[in-house]
């Protein structure tokens, strides 16, 4: 029986730079080569101090996925204690500091809450939060991510990069390895006779030719692949054979990214108003809203059923509205603060309140602080945002248990407001995106957050406030509350409310 082993070291690892013009040479990492320096940027090394003693060593890859953000395996965390790991970014030679290094201490751990220590379960991802923002020194980059869901075929040529030994048994690199690594298609991967019934559909297998693999070091660092117009990172190394590493039939296992989305938006800044219309405590899931401090929730006006803060509540660290799992956080609303210009007509725009809680949001590794747009900045028509929440998932069908996440490109204000799209009602405070009568907000999804990565950073640039009465209609795009046009706004309520509590 072929044992599983997770490809962690103590003293190997990976981290990576940008592939562009990529050439190698030097044969390394079981059927690599040495990568060219300032290449595959996006890989981060996870590094672990066992003895709290400041002797940090090698443990595994990881990968850049936001200025504050690094992905890597659920295996990997040995604990839970943050303060036992740090991050290096811009890292080629393991052994040599050339001055392109960034060192960073991890603040907080978010592992999937379906991880249970079983590599063939699954769920085996996890991130991290730094202390300090990665910055842009030239060496490093923020990866980009699949689409949700997306699907690699069968033979597609990807790459795998890390400082992972180079033979069973052997040593490990100092320089970074990377090598090409052929996609194994999913009904090949479960045959049998290679890994069977452990190689889920939420898992990417590649190589199995007995020449290419990852093996211990590689754990957490990035399947990397040139789909869509850009590099994006769509496996995390899980696990492979035990003994030989680069075993034929016997593949590396990567956690599939795009299966995973949703969580990962999750863990960071979404919150689940409830309400509880009868005053017995039977609250229900009525809208989202965005954490943006560690008192405020920022929802939409038209969520406001009753100014009665008592009947409200807010979860925070959600991901499955009808399973506890201990992520969550649940808090009273103490006030309410609606936006002076609404006046329940959604056309005239003003969709936007706050929330103050009775107890602030502490970090429990499952929600953070959203990051906002700067004072009216304006997102290019095209560009890619993501709408998050636990909307209907078809219009007079249920409500998602499971967090939702769908990529929703931007629709330029010129366009939105032609009589044939939304006409007069679509205001410049507003952000329409959408309208390809595939992808759109619905019921329940209203007060959530438009999430786009701009600025270095993913920022909360819209609040769900409507769209036709069918949800995902041709021309009629999900329109939301533009947070840029509200800033001063938001602000003056914090500044106020804090004041009055000091």
């Amino acid at each position: 029986m072929i044992r599983l082993v997770a490809f962690l070291s103590c003293i190997g690892l990976i981290c990576a730079e940008t592939p562009f013009n990529h050439k190698v040479h030097n044969e390394r990492v079981i059927g690599g080569n040495d990568a060219r320096p300032n290449t595959w940027r996006w890989q981060a090394s996870l590094q672990y101090d066992s003895s709290n003693d400041g002797s940090y060593y090698h443990l595994c890859g990881g990968t850049i996925i936001d200025s504050f953000y690094i992905m890597t395996a659920a295996h990997c965390i040995l604990s839970m204690d943050a303060s036992a790991y740090r991050v290096v970014v811009g890292e080629y030679d393991l052994y040599e500091y050339d001055g392109s290094e960034q060192f960073s201490r991890v603040e907080m751990i978010a592992v999937h809450p379906g991880w249970n220590g079983d590599l063939a379960r699954g769920n085996d991802i996890a991130l991290l939060r730094l202390a300090n923002p990665v910055y842009d020194n030239g060496y490093v980059a923020i990866a980009e991510l699949p689409y949700p869901d997306q699907m690699l075929p069968h033979g597609f040529t990807c790459y795998i990069t890390g400082w992972g030994l180079m033979d069973y048994g052997g040593s490990i690199p100092n320089i970074l390895q990377v090598a090409p690594i052929p996609v194994v298609e999913h009904s090949m991967c479960s045959r049998p006779d290679w890994w069977g019934s452990i190689a889920l559909k939420t898992m990417v297998c590649a190589g199995g030719d007995g020449v290419i693999s990852g093996c211990q070091g590689d754990s957490g660092g990035p399947l990397s692949c040139y789909t869509d117009g850009a590099w994006r990172v769509h496996g995390v190394v899980s696990y492979g054979p035990s003994g030989m590493c680069n075993q034929e039939t016997k593949p590396t296992v990567f956690t599939r990214v795009s299966s995973f989305e949703d969580w990962i938006y999750s863990v960071s800044l979404l919150a689940s108003l409830q309400y509880d219309s009868n005053n017995d405590g039977s609250y229900y899931h009525m809208c989202g809203g965005t954490i943006i401090n560690s008192f405020y929730i920022m929802t939409a006006a038209h969520c406001i059923l009753s100014m009665d803060a008592s009947a409200y509540r807010v979860v925070v660290g959600e991901y499955d509205l009808y399973e506890y799992d201990g992520s969550e956080q649940f808090n009273r609303v103490e006030m309410i603060a609606v936006h002076p210009g609404w006046n329940g007509d959604l056309a005239r725009g003003n969709d936007i309140a706050l929330l103050r809680l009775a107890n602030p949001v502490y970090d429990n590794g499952y929600v953070v602080i959203a990051e906002l747009p700067y004072p009216d900045q304006m997102l290019p028509h095209g560009f890619t945002c993501y709408i998050t929440g636990w909307g209907l998932m078809d219009y007079g069908g249920s409500v998602a248990n499971i967090l939702q996440v769908a990529p929703i490109p931007v629709v330029e204000h010129s366009m939105c407001s032609r009589p044939d799209w939304w006409g007069s009602i679509a205001l410049k405070t507003m952000v329409c995106a959408g309208g390809d009568g595939v992808i759109s907000g619905c019921q329940g999804d209203s007060g959530g957050p438009l999430n786009c990565y701009t600025g270095g950073a993913w920022r909360v640039h819209g609040v769900v406030s409507y769209g036709p009465s069918g949800c995902n209609q041709l021309n009629k795009p999900t329109v939301f509350t533009s947070v840029s046009s509200f800033l001063d706004w938001i602000y003056s309520i914090i500044q106020k409310a804090e004041k009055r509590n000091v």
